[in-house]
C-alpha cells in the first residue's frame, strides 16, 4: 500500500468512528430518556400514594387507587432493575467517548505530513487494535 492508500484508509477508518459515535448517541439519548421517565412515573406514583395516605380520607377508591399505585410503582422499579437501563446507557456513553477520542486521534494523524510508511502502518494497527477493544467492550 502506498502512503495515500493508508491516509484513505485512515479517513475512512474515521468515518466508521464518527459513525459509530452518531449511532450510540442516538441509543444513550432513547435509553436515557427511557430511563428518566420511568423514574418520573415511579416519583410520581409514590408522591400520589403518600397524599393518600397523609390526607387520612378512608375511602375506598383511595385505597384501591394507593394500593394499585404501589403495586405498579414496585413492577416499574424491579422492572427498570432487570433490564439496567442506567448501565446500557452509561456504557454507551463510554463507547461514544471511546470513538470520539479515536476519531480525534486519527485526524491529528492526518495532518501530519512528515510520516513514514512505517509509522504509517504501525498507527493504523494500533487503530485496528483499538478499534477491536472498543468492539469487545461495546453493548451492542
Amino acid at each position: 500500500m502506498t502512503i495515500q492508500d493508508k491516509r484513505k484508509y485512515l479517513n475512512n477508518l474515521k468515518d466508521i468512528c464518527f459513525n459509530q459515535s452518531k449511532k450510540y448517541k442516538k441509543r444513550y439519548r432513547k435509553l436515557k430518556f427511557k430511563d428518566d421517565m420511568l423514574d418520573v412515573a415511579t416519583s410520581t406514583m409514590t408522591a400520589s400514594v403518600i397524599a393518600f395516605t397523609v390526607s387520612g380520607f378512608v375511602v375506598p377508591p383511595l385505597l384501591i387507587a394507593s394500593v394499585s399505585l404501589t403495586g405498579l410503582s414496585f413492577v416499574i422499579q424491579q422492572g427498570q432493575k432487570t433490564y439496567n437501563l442506567k448501565r446500557k446507557y452509561v456504557q454507551h456513553g463510554i463507547t461514544i467517548t471511546q470513538y470520539d477520542a479515536l476519531a480525534r486521534e486519527i485526524i491529528a494523524v492526518l495532518h501530519r505530513n512528515h510520516m513514514t510508511s512505517i509509522e504509517y502502518d504501525e498507527f493504523i494497527d494500533s487503530m485496528n487494535d483499538k478499534m477491536a477493544l472498543i468492539d469487545d467492550t461495546r453493548i451492542i
